[in-house]
């Protein structure tokens, strides 16, 4: 914890990032990534058991979406701008 930041933490977890109407997307192809290397990690269970495990499990209000690409793109078309900051 940073004290300087400690009033302001609170604010800025997910579900209250959520609450001021925030969405969060998870990229099917990183989650895929994701779940071939816990398989080659030897986690016993294979690739489409651990998906499935993950997507059962992601934070509430979180939507997997077919490419983070594609994401972006509908998002500029609702007029949504996305900065990135170098």
């Amino acid at each position: 914890m940073i004290p300087a930041l400690a009033d302001a933490m609170p604010a800025i977890g997910i579900e209250s990032l959520q609450k001021m109407g925030a969405k969060f997307v998870l990229c099917a192809n990183a989650l895929g990534i994701w779940c071939l290397e816990l398989e080659a990690q030897g986690q016993r269970a294979r690739r489409r058991i651990i998906d499935k495990e993950l997507r059962a499990n992601l934070l509430p209000g979180v939507t997997i979406v077919p490419a983070m690409v594609i994401a972006i793109d509908k998002a500029q078309e609702a007029g949504i701008s996305m900065q990135r900051r170098q």
